[in-house]
């Protein structure tokens, strides 16, 4: 987990509604029942005004103009925005595996279902590049309508063996039997009506209620989607015993790292054979990859031993395996890989499937990581041989880490902490780079306190350390260390937000933005056609910290209200500010040497603006 937007107050009261479930389930879900009364009666409220003024049109329509434009207006886009969200089908962009096809795989399934006591699957979707299984339903409130969905995703079977497949398979369709997909899709009409709801002035007074609303339903709900798991989880143990529990989750744990779909195709890309190899072979290959006895005994023992945010629904996985045992849970990690041959008929079954799918994206991303390579490559080429500067060793540092040349990057670090001793940017680097690596609680103690010292000297620190502090915490389970480490970085926050959003000034450390030809020209391909005559691509820098901010300076040819273009902008380039420049900046522009970039009076037709 990286890092966390929340305080100690906010952490606290979602462990005290985890504690009242558990204490008190029947009470708690009253107090569920009483919250969605509530959404009902300000619901009865809001169309008892729609109501009343409906009437006063009909009574008056010639008086009533604006107001009837006014209504149609706001029921439209709340009609539009409600069936948005609920016609979204996480399915529709997926092949279907149907059962005229895959016979055993729908036996199996069904087969499944019956024991856990669930309804019948009517379809079932593959995910070629997730890592994952899940269940959705169709018209979950209309019983004579209603679909059940199973998606199950190609790295997964790929992982695991039979025994492990009809776990993960028990346990989605637990959810079925426990209705789980039922109650899912009716709270999401209730979430979906609140964000979806306008009514001008009316959702305008009520705007503070409808965020406390919403996020009182995610807290009440949070201790109960845990349950759910358990209870998913328990199907699993009820029906196929609690080893093919352990071997379903322990899968799940030792082959999670090697799952990433960028990778793997990252992978191929690397090696140059994107045309020729088959994406579902590579996905085959990586999840089928050995892992050492000791890799894996880390593995476990750092899951076993890691706590979950309160907020977040799976459990822990102590909790899931009932056990913290590692020797216990080791014996599984050696579990056959199978499923894919036992259910499909071989391990190539599925392969046109897959690889018809992930042919484009793989295509796509071979250009753009190409184009990536070379842009690092080039500003790599362009940086000093000798750093003089910390800002100028972090920043090679980062670009020698996203070329995979961590060894590299390792030594750039390790010197320039010999030639800046006391920069705590240098330091706060290399020691989250040791936290990440440490193999126990003891060991990564000092570190993290050094790290916990730096972010309380220079709340900018925390850029560099709260993500990798917050992730050993959890690691480790230090539940205290995390409530000490919120209150250590509210402390602070609102001068360092300030900091970074202020606006630049010329009187700021300011350079040019490294750019390469390509990023330049496809600046200028984005704000073509919009009044933009050119654009200053800057940096303000934080000097000795190793952060900057990236801004686009405009100077606009003719343009009197530039701001929704500029809203337009920040959308649309999400590593930069995008401004208006004024005289004073472009003097300091043309004094520091920084050149514009020139945009075009029209755009081409591959111009893709956020506009």
């Amino acid at each position: 987990m990286g890092k966390m937007d929340m305080t100690r107050k906010e952490w606290e009261r979602w462990e005290r509604a985890e504690s009242s479930f558990r204490a008190h389930p029947r009470l708690y879900r009253l107090r569920l029942g009483l919250l969605f009364f509530e959404g009902v009666v300000v619901g009865i409220f809001l169309l008892a005004v729609v109501a009343l003024l409906v009437t006063v049109c009909i009574i008056n329509p010639g008086k009533s103009i604006r107001l009837i434009v006014f209504l149609v207006l706001n029921l439209f886009y709340t009609a539009k925005e409600y069936i948005t969200i609920l016609s979204q089908r996480p399915w529709s962009s997926l092949p279907e595996l149907r059962s005229e096809d895959w016979p055993d795989l729908f036996y199996l399934v069904q087969k499944t279902a019956a024991a856990v006591g669930a309804p019948r699957i009517h379809r079932i979707y593959l995910d070629p590049g997730d890592f994952n299984a899940s269940v959705s339903v169709a018209f979950p409130l209309v019983p004579c309508l209603r679909r059940n969905i199973l998606i199950l995703g190609y790295p997964l079977l790929a992982a695991f063996g039979e025994r492990g497949l009809r776990g993960a398979l028990a346990h989605e369709l637990g959810h079925v039997a426990h209705h789980d997909t039922v109650n899912g899709g009716a709270l999401l009409y209730v979430r979906a009506f609140w964000l979806s709801v306008q009514l001008g002035v009316f959702t305008l007074v009520l705007n503070p209620w409808r965020r406390s609303y919403l996020r009182r339903i995610g807290l009440l709900m949070s201790p109960i989607e845990r349950e759910r798991e358990l209870a998913a989880d328990r199907s699993i143990a009820d029906i196929f015993g609690l080893d093919t529990l352990r071997e379903t989750l322990v899968t799940l744990q030792l082959r999670a790292p090697d799952a990433e779909l960028s990778d793997v195709l990252k992978s191929i890309i690397q090696s140059g054979s994107a045309d020729t190899v088959s994406p579902a072979a590579a996905i085959r290959a990586a999840m089928r990859r050995h892992v050492p006895t000791e890799t894996a005994r880390r593995r476990l023992e750092r899951s076993l031993r890691s706590i979950v945010p309160p907020m977040e629904e799976h459990p822990p996985l102590a909790v899931r395996a009932g056990t913290s045992d590692v020797a216990e849970m080791l014996a599984f990690a050696s579990a056959p890989q199978d499923a894919i041959e036992k259910v499909f008929g071989s391990a190539d079954a599925l392969d046109g499937t897959v690889d018809e799918a992930l042919r484009p994206f793989l295509a796509q991303a071979s250009e753009q990581f190409r184009e990536n390579i070379a842009n690092l490559e080039s500003k790599l080429e362009s940086m000093p041989a000798a750093e003089d500067s910390p800002d100028q060793i972090l920043e090679r540092v980062g670009i020698l880490n996203a070329l995979d040349r961590k060894d590299e990057a390792r030594e750039v670090l390790r010197a320039g902490r010999t030639s800046h001793p006391d920069n705590l940017a240098l330091e706060a680097a290399e020691l989250c780079e040791r936290l990440s690596n440490v193999a126990s609680a003891e060991e990564g103690a000092p570190v993290a306190d050094r790290l916990e010292r730096i972010v309380e000297s220079d709340p900018i620190m925390r850029i560099w350390a709260e993500g990798p502090l917050v992730a050993h915490y959890l690691e480790i389970g230090a539940v205290e260390r995390i409530k000490n480490l919120l209150d250590l970085l509210r402390h602070g926050k609102k001068s360092l937000v300030r900091r970074l959003d202020a606006k630049l000034r010329p009187t700021d450390d300011i350079c040019a933005e490294p750019l390469t030809e390509s990023e330049r020209a496809d600046i200028a391909q984005v704000l073509a056609g919009h009044s933009v005559k050119e654009v200053y691509a800057v940096r303000r820098i934080y000097e000795g910290t190793g952060i900057h901010t990236s801004f686009l300076v405009i100077r606009w040819r003719t343009l009197a209200n530039p701001g929704p273009l500029l809203v337009a902008f920040n959308d649309a380039f999400e590593d930069y500010s995008v401004v208006s420049g004024t005289r004073s900046l472009f003097k300091r522009f043309a004094e520091l040497g920084v050149s514009p970039i020139p945009v075009p009076r029209k755009a081409s037709h591959e111009s893709s603006t956020g506009s």
